[in-house]
């Protein structure tokens, strides 16, 4: 079967399980995601980067060792800087 221009969804019981797309499309879609991909691990590689410095473990440590008491005030002051 030769289909153009449209997409085809099989059900089951009236619920959509499958659709087929023609190549084209397909290959549209899986460049699109591996360009997404690529902009997210370059933007993790770089945050990771940055955070290798004296002071990124300083705060590091201090976040795991905080009290749950400390940790509150310190989401309450990041929540007023943000407004």
């Amino acid at each position: 079967m030769v289909t153009q221009g449209r997409a085809i969804v099989i059900t089951k019981h009236d619920a959509p399980k499958a659709v087929i797309i023609s190549y084209e499309e397909f290959q549209t879609l899986a460049e699109r995601g591996e360009h997404q991909l690529d902009t997210l691990r370059a933007e993790f590689d770089e945050l990771l980067s940055s955070m290798q410095n004296s002071k990124a473990r300083a705060g590091m440590k201090a976040a795991f060792t905080a009290s749950p008491v400390q940790l509150g005030l310190a989401a309450v002051a990041a929540r007023k800087k943000r407004r």
